[in-house]
């Protein structure tokens, strides 16, 4: 009999920790699952931004924009505008002034531009312009007032000029849950200008040892990640000069995650390492709305990037990069195309598709720059590569 019990007993616990393992055990491996999920979630924080180059109006746009009751710049920034908007924080290089008509409006060489240009990126999406570029004293000192009046007046936000000592010195930092970005603008010079004495604040020259000192600032005011734009290079140029490699390496190294640069008019391609870790430049993003028509300035694109703060160390680093071709057609007014849009609505006649052009020779050029801005900006290595939305 005690034999008998024991082998009985046996079985019972036998059967009692086969329960336990089978459904106790994968209920404790669910939660602690579920668990490690939120912990996931809590322990990372993401940004999404959206960066194009530069934002010129010659006077071929505003005489093309002008309308019995003012100037309607949205058409040209309607067929992109779902790509500008769908991020947190979306960036371009204002490489003009809005200074008013009694400054009289032109184009090149000496921008002035009506304030419904500003309107339009606003609706387009834009949250942050960057005002440091050789066009920052095309109306004087009085421009660069006027002009970011008119910006707060619209909410957007701003850094490259400003109005006073105080002004420049005033970190923009961007805070986007637990995710802060520090925004810096800098520019080789002003066309010759002299800033106005006493103004030396007004517009920021490149100035290693002042980029220095305003990113450590920039941290100070609890930047995670610092972005660095920077008007430099030689115009026209594909490929970046070694001034510009080199001052990119020393951003990096001081400490800014990320640089991307604008005045070539022109696409200039990345630099990175295989993890992002040490920075991420592009040394040109080209034009993103200008009357210009020369081959590779009638292009751009629109950077599409996401970082991820690690909550616990704090670090933040680059998930994901990726860029959408952008063409500027003339038909029916200055309106900037995706690539892959617009080779879609033709390629399928959707004449009221916003991206649609019916004139051939568009059509023939549009996919000539898919090609020439996929060969010359796509790094496979690195994951960089269009995207075809």
């Amino acid at each position: 009999m005690k034999y008998t019990f024991t082998i009985t007993k046996l079985a019972v616990l036998s059967l009692a920790f086969f329960v336990f393992t089978t459904y106790g055990c994968s209920e404790l491996s669910s939660r602690n699952s579920s668990l490690i999920t939120q912990k996931s979630e809590i322990n990372y924080d993401t940004v999404s931004i959206a960066i194009v180059g530069d934002l010129m109006c010659h006077s071929q746009q505003f005489n093309l924009a002008k309308k019995d009751t003012g100037y309607d710049f949205n058409p040209t920034f309607a067929p992109v505008k779902k790509y500008l908007e769908s991020t947190d924080f979306t960036f371009g290089n204002l490489e003009t002034v809005t200074a008013g008509s009694a400054l009289n409006y032109t184009g090149y060489p000496m921008f002035n531009t009506p304030v419904q240009y500003l309107d339009a990126l606003k609706e387009a999406g834009f949250d942050v312009l960057t005002t440091a570029n050789n066009h920052s004293l095309d109306r004087g000192f009085i421009g660069i007032e006027k002009t970011i009046s008119e910006l707060d007046n619209r909410g957007i936000l701003h850094t490259g000029t400003a109005r006073s000592l105080a002004d420049r010195n005033a970190s923009l930092i961007l805070s986007k849950n637990k995710t802060k970005l520090g925004v810096l603008a800098y520019t080789y010079g002003t066309n010759g200008i002299k800033i106005p004495d006493g103004k030396g604040f007004c517009v920021n020259l490149i100035d290693t040892l002042q980029i220095k000192n305003d990113i450590e600032k920039s941290k100070k005011a609890g930047a995670d990640v610092v972005m660095v734009f920077v008007h430099w290079g030689n115009e026209y140029q594909r490929f970046a000069s070694d001034s510009q490699k080199m001052l990119a390496n020393y951003i990096h190294k001081n400490g800014a995650l990320l640089v991307f640069g604008s005045h070539p008019h022109v696409l200039q391609p990345i630099s990175t390492t295989t993890d992002f870790t040490s920075g991420f430049t592009i040394f040109s993003l080209g034009n993103f709305v200008s009357s210009q028509r020369k081959q590779y300035t009638d292009c751009g694109i629109i950077v599409k990037m996401k970082l991820v703060k690690n909550l616990t160390t704090g670090v933040v680093s680059i998930s994901k990069a990726n860029f959408i071709p952008t063409y500027v057609s003339t038909q029916n007014g200055f309106r900037i195309l995706s690539v892959s849009d617009a080779i879609e609505s033709f390629k399928n006649k959707n004449v009221n598709h916003l991206s649609f052009t019916s004139s051939l020779i568009e059509q023939a050029r549009i996919k000539e720059v898919w090609n020439e801005t996929t060969t010359h900006m796509t790094n496979v290595n690195m994951g960089f590569t269009a995207l075809e939305e």
